[in-house]
C-alpha cells in the first residue's frame, strides 16, 4: 500500500515552544508541600499531570506544567528529550526535583521505582507460596501469578482454536 504524503506527516512530532509568559505562570503558581514539592495549582488532566494553556492568533496549545516550569529556569528542551520528576510527585514544579533525559531513556525507567526488586516477606499466601513485597507497597505471590498467567495462555489458545472447554 502506498503512503499519501500526509501519513508521515500524522505522526511527526512538532517541537513545542513553550513562550516565556507560560513558563513563567507555570514556575510562579505553586504550594510547597511537606516534602519539598512545589504543587501546581494548575488544573490536572486525567494522566495527572497539571497542565497550563495560551492561545496565540493562531492556535490553542497545552503542555504539563513540569515542562513549561523547566523551560522558565532551564531554556527550552531540545528535540528528543524529556524532562522527568525525580520525586515522582506528577503536579511538581520544582527544577531542583526536575531533570532532563532522553525520551529512550525515559521510556526505559529513567529510575524509577521499578529498578527495585520485589523483597520477600514472612506471610505466605494460600497455597503456601512466599508473598513478595513492591516498592508500590503492593503484596504478591509470583508463583500464583504465573500459574494464573499460564492457565489464562491455555484458555485463550483453546478459544482462538475453536475448541471449549468441558464444564
Amino acid at each position: 500500500m502506498k503512503k499519501s504524503p500526509s501519513d508521515k506527516t500524522r505522526h511527526a512530532k512538532i517541537q513545542i515552544i513553550i513562550p516565556e509568559r507560560v513558563a513563567e505562570r507555570a514556575a510562579t503558581r505553586y504550594e510547597v508541600d511537606e516534602y519539598g514539592c512545589w504543587i501546581s495549582t494548575y488544573s490536572v488532566a486525567s494522566h495527572g499531570y497539571a497542565q497550563v494553556g495560551w492561545q496565540d492568533a493562531r492556535y490553542r496549545q497545552v503542555v504539563t506544567a513540569h515542562r513549561a516550569s523547566w523551560v522558565y529556569f532551564n531554556g527550552q528542551i531540545p528535540d528528543g528529550m524529556t524532562v522527568d520528576h525525580m520525586c515522582k510527585v506528577r503536579r511538581c514544579v520544582n527544577p531542583l526535583h526536575l531533570r532532563i533525559m532522553s525520551n529512550v531513556a525515559n521510556a526505559r525507567g529513567g529510575g524509577g521505582l521499578h529498578k527495585q526488586k520485589p523483597v520477600p516477606t514472612d506471610k505466605k499466601c494460600a497455597r503456601g507460596h512466599v508473598v513478595l513485597s513492591y516498592p508500590s507497597g503492593a503484596l504478591h505471590c509470583r508463583e500464583c501469578a504465573q500459574e494464573w498467567a499460564r492457565r489464562k495462555r491455555f484458555r485463550q489458545s483453546l478459544s482462538k482454536s475453536g475448541v471449549g472447554l468441558a464444564s
